[in-house]
């Protein structure tokens, strides 16, 4: 018997050291949600030191240097490669104005990713998302290194089984009423839990749009709002600490069964 616990828990060491080594390491874990129909704006009463681009004060048309994003005297970040658009049946919170896009054909330059460089580490990227399709990623990093990296096909997946997922589809502002009808138009928030990032990357795969408008970054957030299409999981230290008790707890049933023998022999 002794052997086999031996046996045991030496295996049980190696499949948790395996199950460390091999897990990828990630910084942090996020949750994502989406508002209500027709809401194309963060809860701002949610967040803390928050900021929004909406773009409207950017000219039209395709940049690889991008712009300053500056909201008064503070510099929130920069944008690189942009495609700017006036507001229309694919785009354009309210209606009006104009939105961020990243769309190969529209730019003439082969733009499939556009990046956001942040000032400031932030915990919250928000976005309203419009024409959406599953073929739109975005990347989140930190100091370079990959934090989470997501293609909206979950959010397209998880409007598909609501009850009122027909609200979703269709233009909801009154200018371009219900056109654009077989794509969602939502308002996504993005929360890192337990982390922060200081760059966003959006990226298009294939021959459609990632048509998005009213960006709103924060340094934190009170609570996580909106409807969850994927909640945060544990860190990657999280379950290293369960593998440990797990190994402890192996440990001390070996030495509980050594010590009882022990005892039996010296009686």
């Amino acid at each position: 018997m002794k052997s086999l616990l031996i046996k045991s828990a030496i295996a049980s060491g190696v499949v948790l050291s395996l199950a460390t080594v091999t897990r990828p390491v990630m910084a942090a874990s996020f949750a994502v949600s989406i508002e209500n129909p027709g809401v194309q704006n963060a809860q701002l009463s949610n967040l803390v030191n928050a900021h929004i681009q909406n773009f409207d004060a950017q000219t039209q048309g395709y940049s690889a240097t991008g712009f300053q994003w500056n909201d008064g005297t503070t510099n929130i970040g920069s944008y690189q490669k942009t495609l700017i658009v006036n507001a229309d049946q694919y785009g354009g919170a309210g209606g009006t104005g104009k939105y961020f896009d990243v769309d190969t054909s529209r730019s003439g330059n082969g733009q499939t990713v556009s990046t956001l460089n942040l000032t400031t580490a932030q915990s919250y990227f928000g976005l309203w998302w419009s024409a959406g399709d599953s073929n739109n990623v975005i990347t989140f990093l930190s100091q370079g290194q990959v934090v989470q990296s997501m293609t909206t096909a979950d959010v397209v997946s998880y409007i598909g089984k609501l009850p009122n997922k027909a609200s979703y589809y269709g233009n909801p502002n009154s200018t371009f009423q219900n056109q654009d009808s077989g794509e969602p138009f939502a308002f996504i928030n993005f929360y890192d839990v337990g982390g922060t990032f200081d760059q966003v990357q959006f990226t298009n795969v294939g021959g459609t749009g990632f048509e998005s408008d009213n960006h709103t970054v924060a340094t934190s957030y009170k609570s996580i709002t909106g409807n969850v299409v994927t909640a945060a999981v544990p860190e990657s230290s999280s379950v290293l600490g369960v593998l440990v008790i797990g190994l402890v707890g192996a440990t001390s049933v070996l030495t509980r069964r050594v010590n009882k023998k022990s005892i039996l022999q010296l009686s």
